[in-house]
């Protein structure tokens, strides 16, 4: 995905001043690990560098960052125009900024806040939505003192009534990995990282918006429009946002059908050089059948037997056997059935019948 990632970056550094953007705000999950590779710690590296020279930049880390790693040198970047708030004892502490237009805003960052680690020094029970609404007091709390100004918090989480993907890391904790809306209450936007779709989430009062990841990872992310949020915020009145498509490498698109239909129906030859999962519906399942499929369609990135059941019967694929109790023969007849969703013949029983026999003499042998 680098390649990818670069095409989108060099966008992002075009888009922002294009636009008259006067902040941009990174809502975690800059990398996938928490010890990122270094064309990736590059590639961060020269966005901020490219994208600061426009206006500042605010960034929080997510549940895939480091905070530690990500808020090194923190001091020395907000000097040059880069914001990281990676600290939970900063959450009340927001960057200052007026617009051109003499709006005058805060924007309080709220690191990804992992209920096991943060609830003690948050006092606070073991709950992301205990976390997450004790950092909100803290915000609440300054912003009484402050008059005149919008407020912007920034935060990672999943918040609950948003639509998830297979991407987005699990976040339960002891059961419960989403937190209310309601938590939010007291700002006037909340810019949301975690989930890889656009989307708002229900708010009594304010805009509470993921603003989603700008490329797919996964095939969950087949129907998401891939943009980036552009945020309008006035001095008084409604705020504004407006979704902008961003470059994407290729389409997704799931096809599915015998091998015979994914190699000479005429449908699919606008999807030659899409990103495509295939899924192969022959009872058997066919040879050399990514090789051949590959000649059609240039990025094949997933490839899947799923094939059509057998006599009409709904195949129970995840039916475990006992190792223990089920005979060896049972249990590699299954397995065969289970590889080719096929029927295994008298033959392949005898085949598999000698097979367990010479293991178990040899066995006994030793």
């Amino acid at each position: 995905m680098h390649e990818h990632q670069e095409v989108f970056i060099d966008w992002l550094i075009d888009m922002v001043p294009d636009n008259n953007v006067e902040l941009v705000v990174i809502a975690g999950d800059i990398f996938d690990r928490s010890v990122p590779p270094q064309e990736s710690i590059v590639l961060f590296e020269r966005a901020l560098t490219q994208l600061s020279r426009s206006c500042p930049v605010f960034v929080i880390p997510g549940n895939h960052d480091s905070a530690v790693r990500l808020g090194y040198g923190g001091v020395f970047f907000a000097a040059n125009g880069v914001h990281i708030q990676s600290k939970v004892s900063e959450i009340a502490k927001p960057l200052e900024i007026e617009g051109t237009d003499s709006t005058r805003l805060v924007v309080y960052g709220i690191p990804f806040l992992h209920p096991d680690i943060h609830h003690s020094e948050l006092g606070v029970e073991r709950s992301h939505t205990a976390v997450l609404n004790a950092a909100m007091e803290q915000v609440r709390t300054d912003l009484v003192a402050r008059s005149g100004v919008r407020s912007i918090a920034v935060s990672h989480a999943f918040v609950t009534g948003g639509s998830g993907s297979d991407s987005e890391r699990d976040l339960e904790i002891g059961g419960i990995g989403d937190a209310p809306g309601n938590v939010f209450a007291g700002v006037d936007y909340v810019a949301m990282g975690h989930l890889h779709g656009e989307q708002n989430i229900k708010a009594d009062s304010g805009v509470i918006r993921y603003s989603g990841s700008p490329l797919p990872y996964s095939f969950s992310e087949e129907k998401h429009l891939k943009s980036v949020t552009l945020v309008d915020i006035p001095q008084s009145g409604p705020i504004s946002y407006t979704s902008i498509p961003t470059p994407q490498p290729a389409p997704l698109v799931t096809l599915r059908g015998s091998i015979e239909n994914l190699l000479n129906d005429p449908d699919h030859a606008d999807h030659a050089d899409s990103w495509v999962r295939l899924r192969i519906t022959d009872p058997r399942r066919p040879e050399n059948s990514l090789k051949q499929l590959s000649k059609r369609f240039t990025n094949v990135m997933q490839l899947e037997f799923d094939p059509e059941p057998i006599d009409g019967e709904v195949t129970e694929s995840g039916a475990r056997l006992d190792p223990q109790k089920t005979p060896p023969i049972e249990l590699a007849s299954a397995f065969v059935e289970h590889v080719t969703s096929d029927r295994v013949s008298e033959a392949e029983v005898e085949v598999l019948q000698s097979a367990i026999e010479q293991v178990n003499s040899s066995v006994e042998s030793s």
